[in-house]
């Protein structure tokens, strides 16, 4: 693992620990891939956040840290093409906006 992916397991285990999962009820490997999370926020840009439910606990990772999600996901918009609960539109090229985690292409506004 590189130096990021290391700082970004460490956050996660620590943030787990804090809400009481011990170490071994769970392996982060099996759960995700560390590298290609590390590679996504490393190249995403700030509007990037994942959410992932690890042992009952859902962790909201972003560039800027990784929280406890506490926020009723309902209380995001849903995508107009799909129907699936979008969590940020993402900007590829100019006047171009896809919603994650579907793609589908979405207004730019649509998170305001």
């Amino acid at each position: 693992m590189t130096a990021p992916t290391d700082s970004l397991v460490v956050d996660i285990v620590r943030t787990l620990e804090k809400e009481g999962v011990p170490r071994d009820a769970y392996q982060l490997g099996r759960e995700f891939d560390p590298e290609a999370l590390a590679r996504l926020l490393d190249t995403g840009g700030d509007a990037v956040e994942v959410c992932h439910e690890i042992h009952g606990v859902a962790l909201l990772v972003t560039k800027q840290g990784i929280w406890v999600a506490e926020e009723d996901r309902s209380a995001r918009p849903e995508c107009p093409q799909c129907g699936a609960v979008v969590t940020a539109v993402v900007q590829l090229v100019p006047e171009y906006y896809n919603a994650y985690p579907c793609g589908c292409w979405v207004r730019g506004d649509l998170l305001e």
